[in-house]
């Protein structure tokens, strides 16, 4: 039997391991250039999609998607990573709110949408507000604290339980909050276990804002003698109201949302459900009743849901939530509540965007905190003398920061300036003009790295944070 040869050895093997990590290094290269990569979260501008927080010490990570762009296009309500455009060397992450081809404008804190040129096409001037998906309203909705801040019709009668709980032995009435409308303060949508760190002081719009898109949720449980429950959300003068017949209700009662203004500020509307339904007593039912977008709607477990577009109510949005019962009592266990994003429009600079095509609107969740395409601003020098002579130079406009000037005792000025592309320049101040800054509110679909996934990281047991979700 002839003895099988064995492989020579390529007496190299030096050259194999390099040969070995090399193509490794390559591959995880490429993998991290072309298919995913994981960004740290620096700052709270898309909380409470994303956390980071330098007070809490909590820092999101995410995996980002780097390959579905090749093939697609960017969608809507998508969380993106991109180039910054007032300085490419900088990643931001925001999502996408305008489309290309379209107009969007911010008003009285909404976002409203419209195809370009569409005013000289209709007969309206073709506005419609920008409404979304229930998982991206899930997403941006910011639970409230609620304990200690409701008021009570009867306070022998009703009562709170274990902060979360309403539960009254006869007919009245709760009102959240007690003293003042509902507010857009900063720690909102904040673990609980996080909020105390933060220092609201420091933040110049914490609660600058009424804010009356909310949403309620809750478990009923009626009293056999009760007739009718109702969740009450206040906009302004308007009352919406989502009414559940009790079990002492009629038989042929009906689910019901009404919208109406007591001083007859807007014509009542209702929506009525199609067939007879009611509260069982003593079982639980999930409710769900909200007012987002200009849209009421009425959710009930193992029922119908119902809806009703309401008009804008503009500037009158002082807002509260209420329970209501007739009849008898309830319990109303597990409640939350929850506000939604209010863009605000003290300090921004650009609220209305005609965006070509190529090009996105990106904002952030948290636009109390959060650089975005309503404020971004390019700074400019013309630079006079020397071998740039003639030259324009752009980069973000920064107070105090870019671009800055160094005075030196006894010699020349200078001006440093850290240009769009991120490179650091300077020039003698005699040399230069400046040139009066310029909005730069779009993002180019070149410029967008890629879609944030997965957070993956932090787990932080001692502050009960458990940040592992998918990024919606």
């Amino acid at each position: 039997m002839t003895k099988p040869k064995e492989k020579k050895s390529s007496g190299r093997p030096w050259r194999d391991n390099i040969e070995a990590v090399t193509v490794s290094i390559v591959t995880i290269v490429l993998f991290k250039y072309f298919v995913l990569e994981a960004y740290k979260i620096p700052t709270g501008s898309m909380q409470p999609t994303l956390m980071g927080n330098t007070e809490t010490g909590i820092f999101d990570r995410v995996l980002v998607d780097k390959f579905s762009f090749h093939y697609r296009e960017p969608e809507r309500f998508e969380v993106v990573v991109f180039k910054y455009p007032l300085n490419r060397a900088q990643n931001f992450i925001k999502r996408i709110i305008g489309m290309p081809g379209e107009e969007l404008e911010i008003r009285d804190g909404d976002l409203w949408v419209r195809p370009a040129g569409a005013a000289k096409t209709t007969d309206d001037d073709g506005w419609r507000v920008l409404r979304r998906p229930r998982n991206i309203e899930d997403a941006q909705l910011r639970l409230l604290e609620t304990a200690e801040e409701w008021r009570f019709e009867d306070m022998q009668a009703w009562k709170l339980e274990d902060g979360d709980t309403l539960v009254a032995s006869k007919a009245g009435r709760a009102e959240f909050p007690r003293t003042v409308s509902i507010r857009d303060r900063y720690t909102d949508g904040y673990p609980k276990s996080l909020k105390g760190k933060i220092d609201v002081r420091t933040k110049r719009f914490n609660g600058a804002n009424e804010v009356s898109d909310l949403r309620a949720t809750t478990t009923v449980r009626a009293e056999a003698a009760t007739t009718e429950v109702r969740v009450v959300l206040r906009e302004g003068k308007r009352r919406y109201r989502f009414i559940l017949p009790g079990p002492a209700a009629p038989a042929d009662a009906k689910p019901m949302v009404e919208a109406f203004d007591p001083e007859g500020g807007m014509a009542r509307a209702t929506s009525v459900a199609t067939a007879p339904w009611r509260l069982a007593a003593g079982a639980g039912v999930d409710v769900l009743a909200q007012n987002l977008d200009d849209l009421l709607t009425l959710e009930l477990e193992d029922g119908p849901t119902l809806t009703l577009e309401v008009p804008a109510a503009g500037e009158s949005r002082a807002a509260t939530v209420a329970f209501e019962t007739d009849g008898a009592g309830a319990r109303f266990e597990d409640i939350a509540l929850y506000r939604d994003i209010f863009y605000t429009t003290a300090s921004q600079r650009v609220t209305r965007w005609s965006i070509p095509e190529g090009n996105y609107v990106m904002l952030g969740d948290n636009p109390q905190d959060s650089s975005d395409g309503r404020d971004w601003q390019l700074a400019g020098i013309k630079v006079l003398a020397g071998p740039d002579s003639g030259e324009v130079v752009r980069g973000n406009d920064r107070q105090q920061e870019n671009p800055r000037w160094v005075e030196r005792p006894g010699r020349e000025s200078t001006v440093f300036f850290r240009d769009e592309q991120g490179e650091l320049r300077w020039y003698p101040t005699a040399e230069v003009e400046v040139l009066p800054s310029m909005a730069a509110p779009l993002v180019s679909l070149d410029s967008i790295v890629g879609r944030a996934v997965l957070v993956v990281w932090p787990l932080s047991p001692q502050n009960d944070v458990y940040r592992l979700k998918w990024v919606r």
